[in-house]
């Protein structure tokens, strides 16, 4: 981070004074986290987390105590966030600001070479780039964990009554939250494998879009939750179009954790 920070300093046309200013502030941004790649909890996080850790109930004897945030741990622990030396800070807060959709669909962005839209065996990334975006990979399924904690009180939160058409509509919608956070553990499976970064970026890319489709689906369901109220049709196709979500997930995430085994064993996708 310093040869960064003297980097940015010597590209710098000011006098001493400006120059000791600007040092002070950036030295300042870092140590209040601007720089990091994994944020920490909101406030309102950190206090809905800890209301729910005052109320559960002590583990058995012998039983360690559950773990809230795997994800984050593991990702700490392999340094999974740690910056690529010399990568400008500000281009991992730039991707904070962009969606997976826009920074990882097949890396168009990205501006390397894809022969064919879905013709991705012939990819090729050099691992010097794609691995400076790996720790943002890493944030985006560290962020998951938060959001899952979000959307399960969302869910809970729903009004419904047993045996009716909302808590049948609950039902499934916990279904596809289950579904999509499988997502997770594929990762999780994968990311000490070694596997090529360019194909690492693709397919990372490809599950944090398919989960974020679906995450995003729920809350808006959610949000709209009173306007099928007692309309048995509607929630019928509704429930036919869910099940349909839950069905694609199960499709698009045996494909991508096959084409995790073949990178890893160095075969053709």
């Amino acid at each position: 981070m310093e040869s960064v920070v003297i980097e940015k300093l010597e590209n710098l046309d000011l006098n001493k004074d400006e120059i000791m200013k600007r040092a002070e502030q950036i030295d300042k941004d870092i140590k209040d986290g601007k720089y990091s790649i994994i944020p920490p909890l909101s406030d309102e996080e950190q206090k809905l987390l800890d209301e729910e850790i005052a109320k559960r109930a002590p583990p058995p004897e012998g039983v360690p105590e559950a773990v809230d945030f795997p994800l984050h741990d593991l990702v700490r622990e392999l340094e999974l966030d740690k910056p690529v030396e010399g990568t400008d800070p500000e281009f991992y807060e730039e991707l904070k600001r962009k969606d997976a959709k826009t920074v990882y669909k097949n890396m168009k962005e990205v501006g390397f070479q894809v022969l064919a839209e879905f013709d991705l065996e012939k990819l090729k990334i050099p691992d010097s780039i794609a691995g400076k975006y790996l720790p943002d990979l890493a944030r985006r399924f560290v962020e998951f964990e938060r959001r899952v904690k979000r959307m399960e009180r969302m869910l809970w939160a729903l009004p419904r009554e047993d045996r009716s058409l909302e808590e049948d509509r609950f039902e499934i919608l916990t279904e596809l939250l289950d579904k999509s956070c499988q997502g997770m553990e594929i990762w999780e499976e994968h990311c000490e494998r070694k596997i090529p970064l360019g194909h690492r970026c693709v397919l990372e890319g490809e599950l944090i879009h398919l989960i974020t489709s679906k995450f995003d689906l729920i809350e808006k369901i959610c949000g709209e939750f009173h306007k099928l109220k007692g309309m048995k049709s509607e929630v019928d196709d509704e429930r036919d179009m869910l099940r349909y979500e839950i069905r694609h997930c199960d499709m698009i995430f045996t494909e991508i954790h096959e084409k995790f085994l073949k990178s890893y064993l160095d075969m053709d996708w």
